[in-house]
């Protein structure tokens, strides 16, 4: 019994021995990986709100001329952006909501006066206040802030603060941004779970699987964070590597959704809300590219611009949500109609601009002329 009792404590030091190292190794593994991927992960959510909330200022300034201004008349708030009163007008912020499942709020001084968060009623939260390091550290000091941890309405936020300032140059309220810290919580822990008990099998198995394994997914998040400074540096246009879009697990989960959000801020930069067409800034560069290419090739093109007739008759005689619902159905037909032949872009206003591939102006004037028989002939509604 004596020499079994030795004989067992040699197999369970030596069992030691050679699997210690090998849990060792794993622990430092998964704990490396794990702290890479939620810190590029909170990099990517801090990253992606701070670009959200410079396309939501962007999207205002294309809506709204002017400077932001607040009006206190018989105790209430108006906020407006020059002459436009923002109160009360949740589309752009509900439609980034639906788009990106990002929260918007937009502050005049502490108190909400537009947002998409609810609070215990399911109520927009408007009128609600922020909390005083907020203020403290955006309103008075007039700067961004990104906070990890923030509670807004009894609920931990990623969230971004950005001033907004009037003409006088006083901060007199703030754009918000913000994705629910369980979210990505949630998000990173699903993604890590299954890292941990791999590792705790591989333990069983070999070391070198456990080293194989963690070289494929540190080059996984690798991969990942290269396309994520991509984006965070502006390229909406970077390739996800196929790779980790093709993982069947979290990871290449979390790689399309990423994926999902660039599209959502792409069409966000690039295309007109309200038409679905290439917006000016978008035009611009696609309009570059067509003259390269032609030029490159020995190709002809022809640009056309024109605006619809009387457009500010029907915004004065039947309301601009008509004038929206105008503008709405002529870029459908001018989007089915460029279909092959070249690009179309809101230009400003009522303004397009067509930019014809391949065609002489003798085809190009024909097609205008095809184009405007069609429009003219629409009865809208």
């Amino acid at each position: 019994m004596e020499k079994k009792f030795k004989s067992n404590s040699i197999f369970w030091s030596l069992l030691k021995m050679n699997t210690l190292p090998i849990v060792i190794l794993a622990l430092v593994i998964t704990s490396f990986s794990a702290t890479r991927f939620a810190n590029s992960m909170n990099q990517e959510v801090k990253n992606g709100l701070v670009d959200l909330c410079n396309t939501i200022t962007t999207i205002y300034d294309s809506f709204y001329e002017g400077e932001y201004q607040v009006v206190e008349q018989g105790g209430a708030i108006y906020m407006l952006k020059g002459e436009h009163l923002l109160n009360g007008n949740f589309d752009i912020i509900d439609s980034i909501k639906e788009k990106t499942d990002v929260d918007v709020t937009i502050f005049y001084k502490d108190t909400r006066v537009l947002t998409t968060i609810l609070d215990g009623n399911g109520d927009r939260a408007v009128g609600t206040r922020v909390s005083a390091v907020v203020v403290r550290d955006v309103l008075e000091a007039k700067q961004a802030k990104f906070y990890p941890n923030v509670m807004v309405e009894n609920e931990k936020y990623f969230a971004y603060y950005s001033p907004i300032i009037d003409a006088q140059g006083e901060c007199i309220g703030m754009f918000f941004v913000g994705k629910p810290s369980a979210e990505v919580e949630q998000l990173v822990f699903k993604s890590v779970g299954p890292i941990v008990l791999f590792a705790m099998l591989t333990m069983l198995l070999a070391g070198y699987i456990t080293i194989r394994f963690s070289k494929q997914l540190v080059n996984a998040i690798g991969k990942t964070e290269n396309f994520l400074e991509k984006v965070s540096g502006g390229n909406l246009h970077a390739e996800l590597d196929y790779s980790v879009l093709h993982r069947k697990d979290e990871l290449g989960e979390m790689g399309r959704y990423i994926v999902r959000m660039q599209n959502a801020l792409r069409e966000l930069i690039e295309q007109d809300l309200l038409t679905g067409l290439n917006n000016r800034r978008s035009g611009e560069k696609l309009l570059k590219q067509l003259q390269n290419d032609c030029e490159k090739e020995g190709y002809p093109f022809c640009i056309a611009i024109g605006d619809i007739d009387h457009f500010k008759h029907v915004n004065d005689t039947y309301g601009h949500a008509c004038g929206d619902a105008v503008l709405s159905e002529v870029s459908s037909i001018m989007k089915m109609y460029m279909k092959r032949k070249g690009i179309v872009a809101r230009w400003g206003g009522e303004e397009f601009l067509l930019a014809f591939k391949e065609m002489e102006i003798a085809d190009s004037v024909e097609c205008l002329e095809e184009l405007l028989e069609e429009i003219r002939g629409t009865v809208i509604t």
